[in-house]
Order: C-alpha cells, then sequence, then structure tokens
C-alpha cells in the first residue's frame, strides 16, 4: 500500500523560528538522516518534497481552451502544504506509525492519504 504524508504549515504558529531550529527541536540533522536513511533501506520512505512557501505559486487554469496564469493567491487561509512524503506500507497502521516518526510531526500538522493510484498504475491503465 503507497500513502501520501502531507506535511501542512501556519506561519503563524512557527513565527520566530528559523528553519534550522526547527530542525534541532525535532532531534538535529543527523537524527533526521538516520530515519531516513533507514526508511529508504526497508523501502518504506519512497520519495521526500520540500514546497516553498505560498506567494511564488502558479496557477493553471483552461479557459475556453487558452491557458490563463495567475500568480495571485486564491485562498485567505493560515495553513499550507508545506511538503509531502511517499510512504510505501504493508498497512495503513504501520503508515501511521512512520508519520508518528516523522520529527515536524511536532511542529506540523501531517495527513495521510492512502494513494489509489500511482505512475505504474497509471501507466499499466494506458497500456504501456
Amino acid at each position: 500500500m503507497k500513502f501520501l504524508l502531507l506535511i501542512h504549515n501556519n506561519l503563524e504558529a512557527l513565527k520566530g523560528f528559523t528553519e534550522d531550529q526547527l530542525v534541532e527541536m525535532s532531534g538535529g540533522r543527523e537524527h533526521i538522516a538516520t530515519l531516513a536513511r533507514d526508511l529508504l533501506k526497508t523501502g518504506e520512505l519512497v520519495s521526500v518534497l520540500g514546497l516553498n512557501e505560498p506567494g511564488e505559486e502558479k496557477d493553471v487554469q483552461l479557459v475556453a481552451g487558452t491557458p490563463v496564469i495567475s500568480d495571485r493567491p486564491f485562498l485567505e487561509t493560515k495553513e499550507y502544504l508545506a511538503g509531502a512524503m511517499v510512504l510505501h506500507c504493508a498497512s495503513v497502521e504501520r503508515a501511521l506509525e512512520l508519520a508518528a516518526l516523522i520529527p515536524l510531526a511536532q511542529f506540523r500538522r501531517v495527513q495521510l492519504r492512502e494513494i489509489r493510484l500511482d505512475q505504474d498504475d497509471f501507466l499499466a491503465d494506458l497500456g504501456e
């Protein structure tokens, strides 16, 4: 089973902390690196993504067949998607265990969602 672990951020809640301070409060870079290496070895960590803060994103929408590109924020929200991880686990229980081990879970909300279709499934469905 594959899962997407969505890591949310809230600028107000973390105001005043640098990224380095958050890393240190999470156990330090070596702890994070060891955890990542261990999960890569077991095959449970598939991918890690870190996203820029809101303000630099672009939205694309087709309007009457023409792409309309906007760089203005659409939603007024305190929380935003800060990053994601793809996990490959035997069960949802194991995925939840791993989600709780992620150091950022101490400071940021994480959401676990099962992946129903990944790139391999998608390409197989296309007959490639």
